[in-house]
């Protein structure tokens, strides 16, 4: 299934769907950020019996219309308007995302997982489910995984659905869902996915564009950790956290595209305004915690998962300026040195190393 828009019936008057169809269509609208969660939540509680063993062209091409132009909306008002600056071929590109982006790697091709996303949800109550739906990960396409992300992301309002859905592996192992918000797929051993797919193609581009978006999304994460009372809970959403950094910070390395960890640099940023105690992020935990004065010290390292990726940017920084005039990767630096700057990245830097130090016992 593509975006393209099929060739239009010989028959006269308007297209009709049937109630199945109608409902599936204000579930996408929902998911797309179109309709109110209270007037779609009665469609994904409610099973429909029987369902259709199939859906019409004339429904199917309105899922196709809606999910290009929703979805395009989504990356344009996520920061794709914005005017940045990003690399293309090892050199800076300024411009909009569709002044940067060709429009071959701007297009959006969905496939039969994301259709068979939408008639499960709208077939079955996803909490008593017959027939469960899944998606092996490795056939999903950029535009797959992009709307499974947003779908996951409007579906967190349904709180007794939302866990269901993060156990499956279409979620689970979907690159851009653990970047979003990490703390999803807390565990105690968590196992992100490879992020290397997400640093080329319309994948990359699709970054680009919700850099602002993920900026937020983790601005509000550490604001919001002061506020975790549970010590287990903390601990499995920092371990989580900082396992998504760190494999994502080292796919962006090993593609020379730093331009695209962006959003980490900017998060830091905002976090550290000002001078932090360890008390900001661990403020409300609740009783002693652990009986172990070491898992008690790891929930708390845990909790700091950003700050400790300052090492690693910096360490990026530090490499940028020794980049000579002629070398290949001059401009790339270039670029990465004014994003530094623009975020004041040394004096982050150093606010984080303090703020790291405090939670060591034994430091000097």
């Amino acid at each position: 299934m593509t975006t393209a828009a099929e060739p239009p019936t010989d028959s006269p008057g308007p297209p009709a769907v049937s109630r199945f169809e109608y409902n599936l269509l204000r579930i996408l609208r929902f998911l797309l950020g179109h309709t109110p969660a209270e007037q779609a939540a009665p469609l994904v509680y409610a099973k429909f019996s029987p369902p259709p063993p199939c859906l019409s062209r004339t429904c199917v091409r309105l899922v196709q219309d809606m999910l290009g132009k929703g979805l395009v909306i989504h990356l344009v008002r996520a920061g794709g308007w914005r005017r940045e600056r990003f690399l293309k071929g090892n050199q800076p590109v300024e411009g909009r995302v569709w002044e940067r982006v060709p429009l071959d790697v701007r297009r959006l091709e969905f496939g039969e997982d994301t259709l068979g996303f939408l008639y499960w949800l709208a077939a079955e109550k996803p909490t008593e489910t017959r027939n469960d739906w899944d998606a092996p990960p490795e056939g999903l396409s950029a535009a797959d995984e992009l709307f499974l992300a947003v779908a996951l992301d409007a579906l967190r309002v349904l709180p007794d659905v939302f866990p269901s859905l993060t156990a499956k592996a279409a979620f689970r192992q979907n690159p851009l869902c653990w970047l979003i918000s990490p703390g999803d797929f807390a565990a105690d051993e968590p196992a992100p996915p490879a992020f290397d797919p997400w640093l080329t193609g319309t994948r990359a581009a699709i970054l680009e564009c919700l850099q602002p978006m993920l900026t937020q999304r983790w601005v509000r994460s550490e604001r919001g950790k002061g506020q975790v009372g549970d010590w287990r809970r903390m601990r499995q959403q920092g371990r989580a956290e900082s396992a998504a950094l760190a494999a994502f910070l080292a796919a962006a390395e090993k593609a020379a595209r730093p331009d695209l960890a962006r959003f980490v640099l900017r998060s830091a940023s905002a976090v550290f305004t000002s001078e932090q105690a360890p008390a900001f992020w661990t403020g409300g935990l609740q009783g002693t915690g652990p009986p172990r004065l070491a898992d008690r010290l790891e929930t708390q390292r845990a909790a700091l998962a950003l700050p400790r990726q300052l090492e690693t940017l910096q360490r990026w920084e530090r490499r940028a300026r020794s980049v000579g005039y002629f070398d290949d990767d001059y401009q790339a630096s270039q670029l990465w040195k004014a994003d530094w700057e623009a975020a004041s990245g040394d004096v982050i830097a150093a606010r984080a190393h303090r703020v790291l130090e405090q939670l060591e016992p034994l430091r000097t």
